[in-house]
């Protein structure tokens, strides 16, 4: 009896527990989200703040094609732009009949008019997965685009269309001229998308979309409609990115036909994968990356497109996991207790890797130095190191580095599948 009541306490707070820890992460978002425009003061940096909640709120709908349901969407910035244009065009209807309507609802009109396209779309395209959806959804998506040009009334001609956020008055107690204001609602609605989007990843429907990703024939042989599965989570995908649209109509004030294009859509396919689809949060680690180099690095080399590029070949030959895994697998490494035996050749591991990238790095700006800039002169400076087009010291530097790295990283690699497997086995203490 005694035992008994002593255990019990014991039993009814272990998932108490749990819950607390599960929700963690969540309020280490939330602070950090009220942190961020203390610690970025400028209207620059808050608004790079805004473009990035925008984009991450779009990574994370794509991850409900691409993660949960196991969908290539080639046209998923279709809804991202159409939600843009929707919002804009609900905010300039409403300024003319005088509404005064809260701004940060406007989203909901984006993402309503993007959920009924959506369903539109997926009753089109989610017949069959894998080859077809994807040609499918470049279709619809192409489609769209152009017939862009011939309705200049709703979508504008390449100058867009553009609307004031001001005109539908203050609510809330912002007058929404500032980018603080914005960023307040870009940091509500990311954090409402990201919850939604991982309640819908433990519901029956989330679930049945990572049995149709994994086999879809099995789906179909218990009862269950595949094709439905994948209209619904497109439908889902779609209003989030309607969400998405919407709020990059609210922080730029204008929207073009170029944000429906195929490079709104590689975008987001290169955010979601490269910051990995495997884990919730990874599509915002991977907004993140590929933002601050989209803004930052572009004003740095004309070769940013290039990194882009080799970014996603190193994430998809090395590390599928996306940079999500890579994190995970240090957290995993910390945990296990064989850190410090295997720190000193992560370190010489991590030394390879960084000569490598320096060397690519020299290698690809003296390349657009030759080519594309050679109007800029042969003289530059690439990471501090003064270097020369036409010397060829600066192309040896460059092919030594990354020649000396590739020829040192595959022994160290096996040096340590070799420790891990040594570990693993106990032989080690």
């Amino acid at each position: 009896m005694s035992v008994n009541a002593a255990e019990t306490p014991q039993q009814t707070s272990t998932p108490q527990k749990s819950g607390l820890i599960s929700g963690l992460p969540w309020v280490a978002i939330a602070v950090a989200l009220a942190l961020l425009p203390m610690i970025f003061t400028s209207n620059s940096m808050i608004s790079t703040l805004n473009y990035l909640g925008t984009m991450a709120i779009f990574a994370l709908s794509y991850n409900v094609l691409l993660g949960q349901t196991g969908l290539l969407s080639l046209g998923h910035g279709t809804f991202f732009g159409l939600g843009g244009f929707i919002a804009t065009h609900a905010v300039l209807h409403m300024a003319d009949a005088g509404w005064n309507f809260p701004l940060p609802l406007v989203p909901l009109i984006g993402a309503a008019g993007a959920l009924v396209l959506g369903f539109f779309g997926g009753w089109l395209a989610s017949g069959r997965g894998g080859m077809p959806f994807a040609m499918i959804t470049l279709g619809l998506a192409e489609l769209v685009y152009a017939a862009a040009a011939l309705f200049p009334s709703i979508y504008g001609s390449e100058e867009g269309i553009s609307m004031d956020r001001m005109d539908l008055g203050a609510s809330f107690g912002m007058d929404y001229g500032p980018t603080l204001d914005i960023y307040v609602i870009v940091a509500v609605w990311f954090l409402i998308c990201a919850a939604l989007l991982y309640f819908f990843s433990k519901t029956p429907l989330g679930l049945l979309a990572n049995s149709v990703r994994d086999n879809a024939e099995r789906v179909e042989f218990i009862g269950f409609s595949s094709k439905r599965v994948r209209m619904l989570a497109y439908a889902i995908a779609a209003a989030i990115a309607g969400v998405a649209g919407s709020l990059a109509a609210l922080n730029f004030e204008i929207m073009t036909v170029n944000e429906l294009g195929a490079a709104t859509s590689t975008l987001v396919l290169l955010m979601t994968y490269i910051g990995g689809t495997k884990h919730f949060f990874g599509p915002v680690l991977g907004a993140i990356v590929i933002g601050l180099m989209k803004i930052w690095l572009s004003d740095i080399s004309s070769a940013w497109m290039m990194y882009f590029g080799l970014l996603f070949i190193f994430v998809v030959m090395v590390q599928p996991a996306g940079l999500a895994g890579i994190l995970m697998s240090g957290v995993t490494l910390m945990r296990s207790g064989t850190f410090k035996m295997q720190a000193p050749l992560l370190a010489l591991i991590g030394l390879t890797g960084l000569a490598t990238l320096v060397g690519i790095i020299v290698l690809t700006e003296l390349a657009y130095r030759a080519g594309l800039d050679a109007g800029l002169g042969p003289q530059m400076t690439v990471l501090w190191l003064p270097l020369n087009a036409t010397s060829v010291l600066s192309w040896g530097f460059g092919f030594v580095l990354v020649a000396g790295g590739v020829l040192t990283m595959r022994p160290l690699l096996d040096r340590l599948d070799t420790l891990r497997h040594s570990l693993g086995k106990g032989e080690m203490a």
